[in-house]
């Protein structure tokens, strides 16, 4: 089983997936905006990246993973068609974190004060164009962030059949 999340900056998608990794058996997790920031990529970065993940998901199914949590941006429905054709995976779940605009400013000033480098104004502007950019169809099934990390943990697994 495969779960993407899918959202803007600051709305909990590195959060909710190692709460989800932990609870689930045999399960990898996988951060895009990790793997393009430690390997910078070349002009091609959704090639780069989905190469990548692709990669990772094959190397760690050979050593009994079975499931992934895998957690970035993805602005098109053609780019996340292009990584569920990459990772071949029947049980291919995708969601849209939603979260109201208030809450999600909230996550960005509480993240940044455990931060050693303040970019609270970098964000700030960035948001809204990120989350304009997910307004279209095709992104994953929204789904509210609102509650605490074990709630949400148990209803996305209830959604993938997995309670």
């Amino acid at each position: 089983m495969i779960i993407v999340l899918n959202g803007p900056l600051g709305i909990g998608k590195s959060t909710l997936a190692g709460a989800l990794t932990e609870s689930i058996d045999a399960c990898a997790m996988v951060s895009g905006d990790h793997l393009v920031a430690v390997n910078p990529p070349p002009k091609t970065e959704l090639e780069y990246l989905h190469s990548t993940i692709e990669l990772l998901v094959h190397h760690h199914r050979r050593f009994g993973y079975r499931n992934f949590v895998i957690e970035r941006m993805w602005r098109t429905e053609w780019e996340l068609a292009d990584l569920k054709r990459r990772l071949d995976d029947a049980k291919f779940h995708c969601f849209l974190l939603t979260l109201p605009i208030e809450e999600n400013l909230r996550r960005i000033e509480r993240r940044q004060a455990a931060c050693a480098i303040d970019e609270r104004e970098f964000e700030r502007l960035t948001l809204p164009q990120e989350r304009q950019a997910l307004e279209g169809p095709g992104l994953g099934t929204p789904f509210d962030v609102s509650a605490q990390p074990a709630d949400l943990v148990l209803r996305m697994l209830a959604l993938v059949g997995q309670s």
